[in-house]
């Protein structure tokens, strides 16, 4: 580690631990990995990133913006040689990596490749844990056990095992860091961590890339948007914890009461082909439009676009970057309680939370929302001017990488110390 000048934090080497990937940002974990990276990077800091190879990959390393992603390979052929090979290949590479470039901080943003290494680590390297929600959870809520008592032995033995590891991790850590006070709740809850190693550093948003439209009307020109509809979007995994059917089954209702009510579904996921059946039957396939995968170059538009961003969340909602995104787009956001989401729309307006996660409460709280913009043309704009100062305020990734740098290096500095 190099010395710092005076009042900023030394150059240091940095290793990030993952199981997603810096290319493909398909979801919030990947764009945790990707924003923490480059912006670390950016900071003058030397950052690497350790996962494991996909099945169709064969390049070992690769280079993103000046950060390495270096792969290892998995045997995948049975889950149990799955998670020992995992442990083991990514402890042979970490030290592989130590060699070439001591590390000074490891930073895990997944668990399963970390739980190898507290051997290597004796060494005096600090690690910090990077905890989106408890990984446990996650499988308990996208996964169901297969019939009979081996199914159900099988499935409670898997959610078991990430939770010893992911446990087993953040008792290593010096520091465990979460996006919300709902997740750090959550995790002294499920993991026992003493609060007093927990800290709250909010997700960010590039405020360079999300920002209002000077022309709605250009936007939704450009998208094939009806200028004169109401029109809704969210953008998510297609899994059964993000709310979509009962947003659905809302749009259903909503249809007799706002003329031109529009949805639009962006993202994929394993509960496509059951949504669409779902539109077929309630007769809503002039309604409701599934986009697929929205890339990165488009999402500002489609959030541009929408009159009403929609969060319909039912379990488990550890942050919300889109609700951020959309913000920082002046959208406003209507969302459930669910999570950190009320965290974000209170201090926007609290007429922006569904009183519940059914398809009730959701087309009762946003028709109330479009009653208002219909009577108020204003209110709309002065929520959107809230939503954008408060993105700008407290939840950019300048902001973010800042506060994680500080972190890293005080807990290196700790370190180092005792060590003396």
């Amino acid at each position: 580690m190099a010395a710092g000048v005076s009042g900023t934090p030394a150059r240091m080497n940095i290793l990030m631990v993952a199981e997603v990937s810096l290319l493909d940002v398909i979801g919030g974990a990947e764009r945790v990995l990707r924003e923490q990276s480059l912006g670390l990077a950016d900071r003058g800091h030397t950052v690497r990133v350790l996962r494991r190879m996909g099945e169709e990959e064969s390049a070992r390393r690769v280079t993103v913006q000046g950060v390495e992603e270096v792969r290892y390979p998995v045997d995948r052929s049975h889950p149990v040689a799955f998670f020992l090979s995992s442990i083991r290949n990514a402890r042979e590479a970490a030290t592989a990596l130590h060699r070439e470039s001591p590390v000074d901080v490891v930073v895990v943003h997944q668990s399963l490749p970390a739980v190898g290494l507290p051997g290597w680590l004796n060494s005096g390297i600090p690690l910090v844990a990077i905890s989106l929600s408890p990984a446990h959870e996650e499988y308990e809520i996208r996964n169901k056990p297969a019939r009979g008592i081996a199914g159900n032995l099988w499935y409670g033995c898997q959610a078991s095992m990430r939770k010893w590891v992911e446990r087993a991790v953040l008792g290593r850590a010096l520091r465990v860091i979460v996006l919300s006070d709902f997740m750090r709740r959550r995790i002294i809850w499920s993991h026992r961590v003493r609060p007093a190693r927990i800290v709250a550093i909010p997700g960010g948003v590039d405020a360079g890339k999300f920002f209002p439209a000077a022309d709605r009307r250009a936007v939704r020109a450009r998208l094939g948007l009806d200028e004169g509809a109401f029109v809704l979007f969210t953008v998510r995994n297609l899994e059964r914890r993000m709310g979509l059917s009962a947003l659905i089954e809302a749009v259903a209702h909503l249809r007799s009461k706002i003329a031109g009510v529009q949805l639009l579904i962006g993202g994929s996921g394993p509960l496509r082909s059951e949504l669409e059946a779902q539109v077929k039957a309630l007769a809503l396939e002039g309604c409701v439009r599934f986009l697929g995968f929205v890339p990165e170059g488009v999402l500002p538009d489609y959030y541009r676009a929408a009159d009403l961003f929609v969060l319909p969340s039912s379990h488990l909602e550890g942050f919300g970057l889109i609700t951020i995104e959309a913000l920082a787009c002046g959208t406003p956001v209507f969302g459930t309680r669910i999570g950190a989401t009320a965290e974000i729309l209170a201090e926007v307006d609290y007429c922006l939370l569904a009183s519940g996660t059914d398809a009730e409460s959701l087309a009762g709280g946003i028709y109330e929302v479009q009653q208002w913009f219909a009577a108020e043309p204003q209110a709309r704009m002065r929520l959107a001017e809230a939503g954008r100062r408060l993105v700008l305020r407290e939840y950019t990734w300048a902001r973010h990488c800042e506060r994680l740098e500080a972190i890293l290096a005080d807990v290196l500095h700790r370190r180092v110390r005792v060590s003396r």
